[in-house]
């Protein structure tokens, strides 16, 4: 019995250790946010990279997300906040199963939401590694990514975004 034990979790084992070789993990924390250009809902051209000397918010998010919408009003807010010190909230609309640009528009400007938001494609989300909505990350004025937070919970999330923001924008 031990025998058979201690071999199958020799088994798992091996086949844990093959399957992390097979597809190594990866993570952007720490490095330079890969750049994109994306179109905004509105029709205009945007560069991440143009954003370089700014602390950016890259909020990832789905009209079909309740967690998403519910943390728009408080990225706006943010936004309208910090913006004078060089704070910068940009919206990625996933691409899974997008609306049209227009009712995608349309419900940004029912919800009063002003900041930047694009159209992301699946290229940009795999590159920031979406796997669960919201996901957000937060950039420093070199680009460099330095924080990451999937989910929004209303209790705790903005406590913790804006104080990840304020310690980015006071360095």
């Amino acid at each position: 019995m031990k025998i058979a034990l201690a071999g199958t979790l020799f088994l798992a084992a091996m086949l844990s250790a093959a399957s992390a070789q097979e597809k190594p993990e990866k993570d952007i924390l720490g490095k330079k946010a890969p750049d994109f250009a994306l179109s905004s809902v509105t029709g205009e051209k945007f560069r991440l990279s143009s954003l370089k000397g700014k602390i950016v918010v890259l909020d990832f998010w789905a009209v079909w997300c309740g967690p998403c919408t519910d943390s728009m009003p408080f990225f706006q807010k943010l936004q309208d906040t910090y913006r004078v010190q060089g704070l910068e909230v940009v919206g990625l609309h996933v691409n899974d199963r997008m609306p049209p640009t227009e009712e995608v528009k349309a419900f940004l400007d029912e919800l009063g939401i002003r900041y930047r938001n694009v159209v992301s494609t699946t290229e940009v989300d795999d590159s920031f590694l979406v796997y669960a909505m919201p996901t957000t990350y937060l950039l420093d004025r070199d680009g460099v990514v330095q924080k990451r937070h999937i989910g929004f919970n209303p209790k705790t999330a903005p406590a913790r975004i804006e104080g990840d923001v304020k310690a980015l924008l006071n360095r």
